[in-house]
């Protein structure tokens, strides 16, 4: 009978098999760390071309990554078994997108290739996430220094200003009055701000997860900024991979199949059978793609030319490598941005906190 099991019955033994280690410390979310995930790939491509056998370079890999003396032995077991390399790597905790990369390079692709080129898309994630997370780092210091001021002035400095005004027998200006009544409404005004924003996230995060792969990517495409970065993402991966089946000798009704087949992201099976139906309709690629919103428009066009042309999977095959680098440029020029308006803003109100504090002084002093 296992000679019989499909890829993912044959991974969900393997997951069972690790999840009865639990209680030993044997399985965790992520037997790999994430940081490390592109480096492991680099190497068991590297281990590959070399010569070794895919389940003895994973053995080797795995080793500093053990929590028992079991742990390679049992990765090394499965794929003797007839687990897949997509299989195991899902075991370890590697992104969905990696497994199904590496479930089109087992059956059609170059897998040493496709684990060089996947190990470097996640290292420009990496990268990407981590240039984010440096970008933030000053703009929320200075908010927490905003959030400092606002609550010394509520606190200390506009109840004494008005005491001193007291005291010398004058009218609190107007600048006064309005300084109170911002910094006093700013903290509400502030809070409710973030609630609402988190309840809105939360609340878009669950009406997501009720909607169909197809439904949530449409949705998250015709968002004004983040829909570049869904639709440039999807048409480089379905180019990529689309081009790599055409070049590996399949027709495009069989890449199609492939596509429905992989068990990894639901939303590229439903692009298969979406296109499928479509073309036995009697529709071309070209128009068909037209009705897939979470892709280019270049990629619709880039599909027109290569039909006419009778080239589609070289130009895909292009197509995909554009695409990856305009998506990194376009990511260096949005970070490039980002932290100057940042800088601008958070420097006004900073700048403006100030001014309200000492304005109300001078025109204090004038009076007495």
């Amino acid at each position: 009978m296992s000679a019989c099991r499909t890829s993912s019955e044959r991974g969900s033994l393997l997951d069972m098999s690790l999840q009865r280690n639990t209680t030993d410390g044997w399985r965790q979310k992520s037997l790999i760390p994430k940081k490390d995930q592109p480096q492991f790939l680099s190497r068991l491509s590297e281990l590959k071309e070399s010569g070794y056998p895919l389940d003895q370079a994973i053995e080797f890999l795995l080793l500093p990554y053990r929590k028992t003396p079991e742990t390679p032995k049992k990765i090394h077991d499965s794929l003797l078994s007839g687990d897949s390399l997509s299989d195991v790597m899902k075991t370890l905790g590697f992104p969905q997108f990696v497994c199904m990369h590496l479930f089109f390079a087992e059956e059609y692709g170059d897998l040493t290739k496709t684990l060089k080129e996947t190990a470097d898309l996640m290292k420009m994630k990496q990268r990407e996430e981590k240039r984010l997370i440096s970008i933030l780092q000053y703009p929320f210091f200075l908010m927490l220094m905003f959030s400092f001021i606002l609550i010394v002035m509520n606190h200390y400095l506009l109840p004494r200003m008005k005491s001193l005004y007291s005291a010398v027998g004058s009218n609190e200006s107007a600048a006064l009055k309005a300084a109170a009544s911002i910094f006093t409404a700013m903290p509400q005004i502030i809070l409710f701000s973030t609630c609402l924003i988190v309840l809105l996230l939360v609340s878009l995060y669950f009406i997501l997860r009720r909607l169909s792969a197809h439904s949530r990517w449409s949705f998250l495409a015709s968002l004004p900024v983040a829909g570049f970065y869904v639709k440039s993402f999807h048409s480089y991966v379905f180019s990529r991979e689309a081009s790599s089946m055409l070049k590996s000798g399949l027709s495009f009704y069989q890449m199609l199949e492939s596509f429905i087949s992989q068990p990894y992201r639901p939303l590229y099976q439903e692009i298969g059978q979406f296109m499928m139906d479509e073309l036995k309709r009697g529709q071309n690629v070209y128009h068909t793609m037209l009705l897939l919103p979470f892709f280019t428009d270049e990629l619709s066009n880039v599909t027109r030319h290569g039909e006419l042309n009778g080239s589609l999977e070289r130009e895909w095959g292009f197509y995909s490598t554009f695409c990856l680098s305009d998506l990194e440029s376009k990511t260096n020029t949005a970070f490039s941005f980002i932290q100057p308006v940042l800088f601008t803003f958070l420097g006004l109100a900073v700048i403006g906190a100030y001014l309200i504090i000492l304005l109300p002084v001078f025109q204090l002093m004038q009076t007495i």
